[in-house]
């Protein structure tokens, strides 16, 4: 499956366009960089213009069908997904858009192979343009140029030496590289996380490691623990390093939750009505989660904080999911948030 991707400056001018998209409409990056969108995409006008109105912390356009004008005369239907991105000097407003697509035809030839899933092709589109599908050919077309920029940076850096002229700059480049990296990090572990070691443990020794290692967060919000632990400790067949990560970016939201201090209540216990299953609860006593947002917490990219990559969640929810588990919120503004995680037991 190939994934093309462009982004948009300000005034709607093609300013990246990677190599897919040169082979899927013909046309070379320097022969479109700084032409008008809509010259090549039709049908984008009221994307753009809906996109030019909101914040960029919202949900993207997904799934969006619309055609292509190739360089050869040819016009090609594709599926498109689009992203605005936040300016640097004012979270609030829009900077660049970035379009992600597929060329139509061959989601449809994936849903019309034998033993495709028989869903329709609007979810099977849906499901193609989910990051999981395309956040490696993301990664690489990023990471290429992100090392160039990180290598020369340090080497300028070094020249210029602590009282030299763009010193601090040079620093707020290399800050702001290494945040991207991390970004990039959180794609390539939602979208291709590392090959499971699944065996049995104890899940309540899971949760008491990740606890031990959460002290100093807790004391620094001044939180107080309170714990519920099931004895004996129920046994369950995971990967530990991948659940712990599940509590950590969990119990880590929550003391974010309350920066001036609360309370953090962690239990296990036994889904009512079931013997095979059990229940690990974290609940924090910060602001809880806005209505508007229940909906898209788990979403990629989706984070109601500025200096969050919104891939938390998502990550955490993917690995609970192939465990053959679930995780579930329950929130009321100015009450807390509670974060369930049920998984199959031994």
């Amino acid at each position: 499956m190939r994934i093309g991707l462009l982004t948009l400056d300000q005034a709607g001018g093609i300013a990246l366009f990677n190599a897919v998209a040169e082979q899927t409409l013909g046309y070379r990056a320097r022969e479109v960089r700084g032409k008008p969108c809509e010259e090549i995409f039709t049908g984008l006008t009221d994307v753009l213009a809906d996109l030019s109105g909101k914040r960029p912390d919202s949900q993207p356009e997904m799934g969006v069908q619309t055609e292509a004008r190739c360089k050869d005369g040819r016009t090609i239907r594709l599926a498109v997904t689009a992203y605005a991105t936040p300016d640097n000097d004012n979270r609030a407003a829009r900077n660049d858009v970035v379009l992600i697509f597929q060329d139509a035809r061959e989601a449809e030839q994936l849903e019309n192979q034998p033993g495709s899933c028989p869903c329709g092709a609007s979810e099977h589109l849906d499901r193609l343009q989910s990051l999981d599908k395309f956040a490696a050919g993301i990664v690489h077309e990023i990471r290429n140029p992100l090392a160039g920029i990180s290598t020369n940076s340090q080497y300028m850096l070094e020249r210029i030496g602590p009282s030299g002229p763009y010193h601090e700059e040079m620093q707020d480049i290399l800050a702001d590289v290494k945040d991207i990296e991390s970004i990039v990090r959180g794609v390539l572990d939602f979208a291709h996380p590392g090959k499971s070691q699944v065996r049995e443990v104890a899940i309540g020794d899971v949760v008491k490691e990740v606890l031990r290692f959460s002290k100093l967060p807790l004391r620094h919000h001044d939180i107080r623990l309170r714990t519920n632990l099931r004895k004996p400790a129920t046994r369950v067949k995971v990967d530990a390093v991948q659940m712990r990560q599940v509590f950590f970016n969990i119990i880590r939201n929550a003391c974010d939750a309350m920066p001036e201090g609360g309370e953090l209540r962690v239990s296990t216990s036994r889904p009512a009505g079931t013997t095979r299953q059990v229940r690990v609860d974290v609940e924090d006593t910060g602001p809880g989660i806005a209505k508007e947002h229940m909906e898209f917490i788990f979403d990629p990219f989706f984070s109601a904080r500025h200096d969050g990559t919104g891939l938390g969640l998502a990550i955490c929810r993917k690995i609970v999911e192939g465990h053959g588990g679930r995780i579930e919120v329950k929130s009321t503004p100015g009450k807390g948030a509670r974060f369930g995680i049920v998984l199959p037991t031994v």
